[in-house]
This record gives structure tokens, C-alpha cells and sequence, in this order.
């Protein structure tokens, strides 16, 4: 499979050239029809195809899709074979970040134990192959509600959670994964 960061280069490089520009389609994997349908779409035009998954959507720990992040990674592998396509999918995980999944801030889970369970689903991400990882530290459930995070805790945390993955793509040998940093 093609690198993804390779391709992001290549659609920078071509926007900087003022050529034809180019962009990356992210389907939201909300329900087994729009994953089915994404990857019809994507055989059907050859092209690449990329799935921002929440952890609301796909997740080790209860997902309203029912998968966990292998079982995402397998039904992408179904479809692609079903519709014969061998091109690039990319299974990535939008907003990883603590409070993000709604379970965790119904649970009224402390800093450290939502950050644990945000650790444990990007370990789980990385192991099933996603391609790329936005992490998003940006919200914080002790701060009042309208309270903008500092950028020193927001860049500390952020910094934290690619260290973690990056020990467990080490410890799995998996390959090279992009990162999207970034706050609303």
C-alpha cells in the first residue's frame, strides 16, 4: 500500500505547483452501509479511500457500530475483496482525545482514567493498521465549560499520546502512521 504520507506530500506539492487540485475524500464509517458504499465508490473510481472513524463509532470498549477497531479493519478487507478492489484504503481514527467518546464523559471518568482508555484505543488502532491518527487533546471536562485549555497543556498532552503510540507502532513493528494535530 502506498504510504500516506507520501500521497499527502505529493497533493502539497501539486498545490503548491497551482496544478489541478487534488483532494482526500474521508468518509465518516457511521453504519455497514455507508462503509459498503464508500468502497463500492472507491472500486468503481480506483480511487483511494480513507475512513475517519470516532471512538464513538469503532472502539475496543462498546462502539454504536458494534466494531471494535479489527473488526473495522476486517469488514474494510470484506468489501474491498467483494467489490475487487486492491487500491488504498486508509482506516484512521478522527478526535482520539480524553472526554471525546461520549461513554467518558457519562461516566464522569477522571483526567487519568479517560486518558488510559484513550491510550488503549489508539494502541488498539495501531495494532488493527490504521493509517493515520488525529489526536485531539483539546478538551478537558474540570475546566469550565467556555474555558479555552492553554496550548502548553493542550501541546504537553498531544506530545503524551503520540509518545504512546509511537512506543506501541515500536513494540508491534507496525508501520509508519501519519498524525493530523489540530483543535477546533
Amino acid at each position: 500500500m502506498v504510504d500516506l504520507d507520501q500521497i499527502i506530500k505529493k497533493i502539497i506539492a501539486r498545490n503548491k505547483q497551482k496544478l489541478q487540485p487534488i483532494t482526500l475524500l474521508a468518509v465518516c464509517p457511521n453504519s455497514e452501509a455507508v462503509l459498503e458504499a464508500a468502497i463500492k465508490a472507491a472500486a468503481r473510481n480506483r480511487s483511494i479511500m480513507l475512513f475517519a472513524a470516532t471512538l464513538n463509532q469503532v472502539d475496543y470498549e462498546a462502539s454504536y457500530t458494534g466494531w471494535t477497531q479489527m473488526d473495522f479493519v476486517k469488514q474494510m478487507q470484506v468489501y474491498a475483496e467483494q467489490y475487487h478492489w486492491s487500491g488504498p484504503l486508509y482506516p484512521c481514527l478522527d478526535h482520539g482525545g480524553p472526554w471525546l467518546k461520549d461513554q467518558h464523559t457519562l461516566a464522569k471518568l477522571t483526567y487519568p482514567e479517560t486518558m488510559q482508555k484513550v491510550k488503549n484505543s489508539i494502541s488498539e488502532c495501531i495494532q488493527a493498521g490504521y493509517k493515520l491518527l488525529h489526536i485531539d487533546p483539546t478538551v478537558d471536562r474540570s475546566y469550565a465549560h467556555a474555558q479555552v485549555l492553554p496550548l502548553e497543556l493542550v501541546v504537553d498532552r498531544t506530545v503524551e499520546l503520540i509518545a504512546h503510540a509511537e512506543d506501541i507502532r515500536s513494540k508491534y513493528q507496525a508501520e509508519k502512521i501519519a498524525y493530523e494535530v489540530g483543535t477546533e
